[in-house]
């Protein structure tokens, strides 16, 4: 009797415990790291990129499993862990070795989201009957607005938006101008640089009082505003 009550206690608890899933997901523990190289051969990226990934990644603990695919502009390496590691440490670690990777200058590897093959993928299109939304505005709002609320849904992964057109601003300049003023499309291209350029402003001081300054002009903005006697 006794130990029939211990073994009927045993699977309550068991029951209580036992996660039932309609797909259990049985994917293994991965990263993958992928680097974007434009316009490179696969032996370019295969020797400059996908190598010294691979002799960064050697050696973590709990690694089972290192494949790598190398293509046109782009290197794709997969790190396969054992079941016993926690995919965030594991994530960690790669973000610690990719660090002491040496690779080409401006080569900026990334490792992919964190989600399961089984996970579940949902589709949703915006769409609006007033006429001033247009698919520019509906694209603003996915991007600024609706991203960032469904990324704060617990057990959400990544949100990727397809379609719209991107809202920009563009400079249109006339040739015939710019060889009256003497100028280059390099110039010009600096300047608007420099005009959305930001830093900190630091403080004034103004007896026992500090007034902090939150912007920063460029050099040509104040030299106008002192000529114009602001």
């Amino acid at each position: 009797m006794a130990a029939a009550i211990l073994l009927l206690i045993w699977g309550v608890i068991s029951f209580h415990n036992l996660p039932v899933e309609a797909y259990p997901d049985v994917a293994n523990n991965y990263v993958q790291v992928i680097t974007q190289w434009p316009g490179r051969a696969a032996e370019e990226v295969e020797q400059q990129v996908t190598i010294p990934i691979e002799i960064a990644m050697n050696g973590i603990p709990h690694m089972d499993h290192l494949r790598s695919t190398s293509l046109f502009g782009l290197s794709s390496v997969m790190l396969i862990f054992d079941d016993q590691s926690e995919n965030d440490w594991n994530r960690q670690k790669v973000l610690e070795r990719i660090s002491t990777a040496t690779l080409p200058n401006g080569i900026q590897p990334q490792i992919g989201t964190d989600f399961s093959p089984v996970g579940q993928i949902f589709f949703y299109t915006l769409k609006s009957t007033n006429p001033q939304y247009d698919v520019m505005d509906l694209k603003s709002l996915e991007d600024w607005v609706l991203e960032k609320q469904f990324k704060s849904v617990p057990n959400v992964v990544d949100v990727s938006s397809l379609g719209g057109a991107t809202r920009e601003y563009q400079v249109r300049v006339d040739p015939d101008k710019l060889i009256s003023y003497g100028l280059s499309i390099g110039q010009v291209e600096q300047q608007l640089a420099n005009n959305n350029v930001n830093a900190g402003g630091s403080f004034i001081e103004e007896g026992l009082q500090q007034v902090n300054v939150s912007r920063h002009r460029p050099a040509q903005d104040r030299a106008r505003h002192r000529r114009n006697g602001d």
